[in-house]
């Protein structure tokens, strides 16, 4: 029986076995490894899922901390799902042209003020096919 160790994997097997993955997992997970994987992870090659499902403020700061050392270029999708933490992704980040490859956007929870400014900026996301909003307001106050 042979061995095979992880460094010795192609770039496309780590590519879609890691699209199975969250995003944030990912990088917390492969980012401080072999200079192989830091470049992997910086690649155009592979893009990121990221998915905010959380219930405390801890878990959602070091997530979004990571989040932030990811390239908007790479981001695919984005589903944040956490009622408590939406309003605040969206006043610290700016939806602009540099998320190019964004398609899916998730929101659970986003407020009438929140929703109305970044409803403006998906303008400047040229592959968005899917958009996903239940508001946190009721339809009359929208």
């Amino acid at each position: 029986m042979s061995i095979i160790y992880l460094e010795n994997l192609s770039n496309e097997l780590f590519n879609e076995i890691l699209d199975y993955l969250d995003g944030c997992d990912i990088y917390n997970a492969f980012s401080n490894l072999i200079y192989r994987f830091q470049q992997f992870l910086n690649s155009s090659c592979i893009l990121f899922k990221i998915k905010f499902h959380f219930t405390s403020d801890e878990l959602f700061i070091t997530n979004y901390k990571q989040m932030r050392f990811l390239n908007k270029h790479q981001l695919l999708s984005l589903n944040l799902s956490s009622k408590l933490h939406v309003d605040s992704f969206f006043s610290s980040i700016i939806i602009d042209s540099s998320f190019d490859r964004l398609e899916s956007i998730i929101l659970q929870g986003i407020k009438r003020d929140t929703l109305a400014v970044f409803l403006k900026q998906l303008i400047c996301l040229p592959r968005l096919f899917s958009l996903n909003i239940k508001s946190s307001d009721t339809t009359k106050e929208l």
